[in-house]
């Protein structure tokens, strides 16, 4: 049996010793590479993304592209709507379509503004179901969108929640960068910052609730 690399190891270690399926890790870890500004990228891409050997990312897009999940033009890899599936699966086991959609149909639909639920991923904001309401120039995120947590109004809603220990363990492991001139990046400056609102961080005039 092969050796893994230091690297895999200390990971399996680090993620639950010898139950740890490095397989799969480096199999998710090859999709996650792919994303709204990565959406066609070369072998080589991915293994710089994804920190792993060519030869193995060759395997594991060889394997995506037999299940569907991916396709290539001989020269640059990109994900199929197959992927969607895995979304789907989460999306009706957690009951968002049937209660979390509706909510956002009907605060678009009473505002006259684009409406989203997200969630806390680390230090994102990931975009779990979205409504637009009547308007043709209105933009919505879309389903799966993620945004740094920090400097939009649904991860400072989330962070508002935090008691003191867990807010400044999550700061300590945050590295802000600006997205706009506006983006407040010193630590400081972010915990005095109001929360539940955008103001130009991202974008202008949002706000958030936690649910």
């Amino acid at each position: 049996m092969p050796r893994l690399r230091e690297a895999d190891a200390e990971r399996r270690l680090a993620n639950g010793g010898p139950n740890y399926v490095e397989a799969l890790a480096r199999g998710l870890s090859v999709i996650g590479a792919f994303g709204q500004e990565r959406r066609q990228l070369s072998l080589s891409d991915v293994a710089r993304a994804t920190s792993l050997p060519k030869a193995s990312v060759r395997r594991m897009l060889h394997t995506l592209i037999t299940l569907q999940l991916a396709d290539t033009d001989g020269r640059v890899f990109r994900l199929t709507p197959r992927v969607l599936g895995l979304a789907g699966d989460y999306l009706g086991s957690n009951k968002i379509s049937t209660v979390v959609q509706p909510v956002c149909e009907r605060v678009a639909r009473t505002t006259g503004r684009s409406s989203y639920v997200a969630v806390l991923d680390g230090h994102d904001m990931v975009v779990i179901a979205h409504a637009l309401p009547h308007y043709p120039m209105e933009l919505s995120p879309g389903v799966g969108l993620r945004h740094p947590a920090f400097c939009t109004a649904a991860g400072r809603a989330i962070l508002a929640t935090f008691d003191e220990g867990a807010l400044e363990h999550w700061l300590s492991e945050l590295k802000p960068r600006a997205l706009t001139k506006h983006t407040p990046t010193s630590l400081k400056a972010l915990r005095r910052d109001a929360p539940g609102r955008e103001d130009r961080r991202l974008r202008a005039g949002r706000a958030a609730a936690p649910l």
